[in-house]
């Protein structure tokens, strides 16, 4: 069903954004949550981005480990992995279209942005696949949270505080 890219849900999702900012661009006090819930098994993308790290692989697709102990080889595993770093290339691409309009549009003077992700994924990691198992490691809990605030415009600056995604709507 996603045989291009433009079918993807990331590549809609985002379409449907940039409607919302073009619409709301001259605005004041618009708020916009915009999930794309990628990258999330199937990790499904396009040619253009598996061609970043394919290998030969002659075994079946693997796109969706079960949440679970590691029982497939070591090139399922790799495999996976390749997977998942094609989908995320994807994923970055349309944060640098964001970034990009961002830009053009002189919006950092008055327009808070915030990234994150609510957790990671282990892939192969300790021997385990995916996020539900204990102990949490850091491959699952040290995700990532950039935030640009056009009040303070502190920028280039790496903090050590914990913190969590629930802590985004107090601090907003």
């Amino acid at each position: 069903y996603f045989d291009r890219e433009e079918k993807q849900p990331i590549a809609q999702v985002f379409e449907l954004g940039m409607e919302f900012l073009e619409k709301n661009l001259s605005e004041d006090n618009w708020f916009l949550h915009w999930e794309f819930f990628d990258p999330h098994e199937p990790f499904f993308a396009t040619k253009e981005f598996k061609d970043l790290y394919y290998k030969e692989y002659k075994g079946v697709l693997f796109d969706w480990p079960y949440y679970k102990k590691v029982t497939e080889s070591q090139e399922q595993v790799q495999h996976c992995r390749f997977e998942y770093a094609a989908l995320l290339s994807m994923c970055d691409k349309y944060l640098g279209k964001l970034l990009d309009y961002m830009d053009e549009k002189h919006m950092w003077d008055d327009t808070m942005l915030i990234v994150n992700t609510d957790h990671g994924f282990l892939l192969g990691e300790h021997d385990l696949w995916a996020k539900s198992v204990h102990p949490w490691f850091n491959e699952t809990v040290h995700t990532p949270l950039f935030i640009w605030d056009p009040r303070v415009r502190i920028q280039n600056e790496r903090r050590t505080s914990l913190v969590q995604t629930i802590d985004i709507q107090e601090t907003i």
